[in-house]
Parts: C-alpha cells; sequence; structure tokens
C-alpha cells in the first residue's frame, strides 16, 4: 500500500472542488450578465429583433446549462438512479432546442418564410448533422467520447453560441451602420464580426465544456472532437436560418425552394466539415494541447493561439465572400467547390494533421500505460490483450468471435470491458503525468469495475 504521503501527493486538494469548477461559474456569470445586458439595452434602443430574440432565448440557454449539470452529475450516482437522470438531461436539452427554434426561426425568419417551411428545413438538416456527429464521435480511435456528451457539445453550439453570436453580432452591426459609410469598410468590418465573435461564441462554449468536463477532454483529439461538435450545432441551427430567410426573400419570385436547397447543400453537404466544425475544431485542439502542458502561461498561449488560428480562417472566408460574391449561374456552383475547398481546406488539413498527431501520441501512451498494467497481475489487463486493445481493428475483431462463441449480449459486455481497460490506462496516463484531479480511488473502481465485467465476460 502506498504511504500518506504518496496519496497527498497523487491527489492535491481531495477535498476541495476542483478551481476550474470556480472559472466556468464566473465565465458563465459574466456571460449571462452581458447578454442580459446587450439584449435589455438593444430593446430598449435599438429596437432590433436579434436583440430581442437573444433575450427572449435566455430560457433555452439556462435550459442547456441545467442539462449539462444533470447529465455530467448522473454518473456521481447509482447505476439505478442514473438512467433516470440521463433521461432528463436529454428532454432538458430537447426543450432547449425547441424553444431556440422556436425563439429563433420564428421572431426572425420563420415568421414570414412560414412554420412548414421552417419545419421541413430543421427536418432536412437532422439527417446531414447526425452523420457529422457521428463521423466526428469515431475519429477518436481509441477511446470514444460517450454520446451524452458529445450531443451536451452539440447542444451547446446550437443553442449557447448561437445566442451570444446573436447579440453580439446584432450590437456590432447597430454600431457599425451607424459609423461606416456603406462601401468596403463596412463589408470588411462584417466579415470580421462574423469570424471574430462567431468563433468567440463558439469557442466560449468550447472552453465551458472543458472547464466543466475536464476529465473527459483527455488531449488535442478530445479537443478536436468536441470542438467539431460544438461547430456542428451551430451549423445546424444557421442552416436553418439562413434556409429559412433565404426562402422568405426569395419565395415571391418563384425562386424561394431552389435557394434554400442550395444553403442546404452548401452548408450541410459541402461545408459540414469545412467551415464551422473547421474553425471550432482548431480551437478545441488548442484547449486539448492546453490539457497536458505544464505551466499556465503555455496553457494560455496554446488556448489563444487556437482562438486566433480559428478567427483567421473565419474571417478569411467572409472576407473573400464580401468583396467576391458568388455569381448565381451554374458558374456560381463551380465556384462554391472551388472557393471551399481552397480557402477552408488547408485549414480541415491543418485539423486532420493535428487529429493524426495526437491519435500517434495517445496510442503510444496508451499501450505504455497497458502494459504497466498489466506487469502488476492484478487481472484488470492480461498481457496477451495489449495488442488487441491498442488496435481498432483487433478490439472489434475480438468482438466478434464473442459474439461466435455466445451471442449478441457478448458483443456489447466485451465492448464495455475494453472501454473500462482504455478508460484505467487514460487515467493512469493522466495521473502520471500529473494531470488529473480526480481521486485515487477512481483508478481502483475502474479496476474493480473491469474484474466484474471480465467476469460477465467469462459466461
Amino acid at each position: 500500500m502506498p504511504g500518506l504521503a504518496t496519496l497527498i501527493a497523487a491527489n492535491p486538494r481531495p477535498r476541495q472542488r476542483p478551481t476550474r469548477y470556480v472559472v466556468a461559474i464566473l465565465v458563465a456569470a459574466v456571460l449571462v450578465v452581458v447578454m442580459i445586458a446587450n439584449s435589455v439595452l438593444d430593446f430598449a434602443y435599438l429596437d432590433t429583433i436579434p436583440g430581442r430574440t437573444s433575450l427572449y432565448g435566455l430560457l433555452a440557454v439556462a435550459l442547456v446549462a441545467l442539462a449539462t449539470y444533470v447529465g455530467v452529475r448522473a454518473f456521481d450516482r447509482d447505476p439505478k438512479t442514473r438512467a433516470r437522470h440521463l433521461v432528463r438531461a436529454g428532454v432538458l436539452l430537447g426543450l432547449a432546442a425547441l424553444l431556440w427554434l422556436l425563439f429563433s426561426d420564428v421572431f426572425l425568419f420563420a415568421g414570414s418564410a412560414g412554420p412548414g417551411v421552417a419545419v421541413a428545413c430543421t427536418l432536412a438538416c437532422v439527417p446531414t448533422t447526425a452523420f457529422g456527429l457521428f463521423v466526428v464521435r469515431r475519429l477518436d480511435r481509441n477511446e470514444k467520447e460517450p454520446w451524452r456528451l458529445v450531443l451536451v457539445a452539440a447542444a451547446w453550439g446550437a443553442i449557447v453560441a448561437t445566442s451570444l453570436v446573436v447579440w453580439g453580432e446584432s450590437l456590432w452591426e447597430a454600431v457599425a451602420v451607424r459609423t461606416l459609410v456603406p462601401g468596403p469598410g463596412l463589408d470588411a468590418s462584417r466579415a470580421f464580426s462574423a469570424g471574430l465573435l462567431e468563433e468567440l461564441g463558439k469557442g466560449t462554449a468550447v472552453l465551458l465544456l472543458f472547464l466543466v468536463m475536464r476529465n473527459e477532454f483527455d488531449d488535442v483529439v478530445d479537443g478536436i472532437v468536441y470542438g467539431a461538435a460544438v461547430g456542428l450545432g451551430f451549423n445546424f441551427m444557421e442552416s436553418i436560418a439562413y434556409m429559412t430567410n433565404i426562402y422568405a426573400v426569395l419565395s415571391p419570385e418563384g425562386a424561394g425552394g431552389v435557394a434554400a436547397g442550395f444553403q442546404w447543400y452548401a452548408r450541410q453537404v459541402l461545408g459540414l466539415f469545412m467551415g464551422h466544425a473547421t474553425y471550432t475544431a482548431l480551437i478545441g485542439a488548442g484547449i486539448g494541447i492546453a490539457r497536458q502542458l505544464p505551466s499556465r502561461r503555455r496553457k494560455v498561449i496554446a488556448i489563444v493561439m487556437g482562438f486566433l488560428v480559428a478567427i483567421a480562417a473565419h474571417f478569411s472566408w467572409d472576407a473573400w465572400l464580401s468583396f467576391f460574391p458568388i455569381e448565381s449561374s451554374l458558374l456560381g456552383l463551380v465556384e462554391v467547390h472551388l472557393r471551399t475547398v481552397l480557402m477552408t481546406g488547408p485549414f480541415t488539413a491543418g485539423v486532420v494533421v493535428l487529429l493524426v498527431l495526437g491519435l500517434r501520441n495517445e496510442s503510444a501512451a496508451l499501450a505504455d500505460q497497458l502494459r504497466k498494467e498489466a506487469a502488476l497481475g492484478g487481472g484488470t489487463v492480461l498481457p496477451q490483450e495489449v495488442a488487441i486493445l491498442t488496435s481498432p481493428w483487433k478490439r472489434w475483431r475480438e468482438r466478434m468471435r464473442a459474439v461466435d462463441r455466445g451471442n449478441v449480449r457478448a458483443y456489447f459486455t466485451l465492448a464495455r470491458l475494453q472501454a473500462a481497460q482504455l478508460d484505467l490506462a487514460m487515467e493512469r496516463w493522466h495521473r502520471e503525468r500529473q494531470e488529473i484531479d480526480t481521486p485515487l480511488e477512481a483508478e481502483d473502481e475502474l479496476r474493480r469495475q473491469i474484474l466484474k465485467l471480465r467476469g460477465q465476460a467469462a459466461f
């Protein structure tokens, strides 16, 4: 048994709530105060519809925050009540999404486009966004993130980030229109505001998720996954807004349906990954890198650099679009493909490079920790299992063999066993690098869970 000094060194401030929770509360409180103040001022003096919408949408934001709290705390409870709390979190997220759709689309666009068009646009964006989230979650081949947290991240992007952007851009637009004359200066300011405010809004959502769920942000890989999920949620809501808006504008000319369909293709197919998902993944990558840096100064630099690169990538797209609009012709269809590949493609390629490097580093670290755990001889990881656990293909093949030996239930039992073993290796890795604030008992609980699952898998 380790001595008392060893336990204290491995578990700094075991009975105190981590400082990151305090920081998260402060950031959230500042955002809420600023949103309320801006919305009230907008409502009283500027009287813009987006400003009123952001004020009404505060209830949806509160529901997302409450759902996140309930969902995260669900796993601190016993298994009997865990499912009930997860259902409650899901219901709260669903209500928040419905409210925000009603607030944003009814007050902004759907009032003129019609509720039928808003529903059709929403349904058209659901399958593509779901596919995007599925692909993003599969990017982490070593330790896939829980669906509950991926969906929470998407909801934060769809509701919290969009609400931040609505009030920010409405205020920016009101000030810019009153201070700048129409022309290049105003066009550039709009492009800059889109890059700055939208990435700050989405990035703040990622940062808050990191502060609340830091133990799920293992490294740059997880940062990319959660960042991209936030971006996909934001893209979902923005796509609906643009589709309903352009339908309302062009429907008197009979071109509303075609224009809305083009917006769906540009945003939900062509730009599904090469767009907001890429920009916010860059921010997530910066936060993921900061997760494993030793000094606070380096952490801040990594996070700031992630924000700056994302803002620059977004600004380059909007600036080009402002000064060189896409033609409404067959040439425009070719142009939008080339522009997406040339303008956003390099940044998407950068995300892929960071992902590949992160996966290689993560795989090597997990293999090392699995070998060390196997050497303890406790039965949680057997020496012959190390090579299997470090290969997604071999893990899947072992699960299929379990089906041949038993039934479909054996597949899922072995999948949970493998996931728990990888969780233990990840926990060991973070503790070895002194990057974790969970108590040492968490590892012992994982070991007990693994042995229990191993017993179930044996039948």
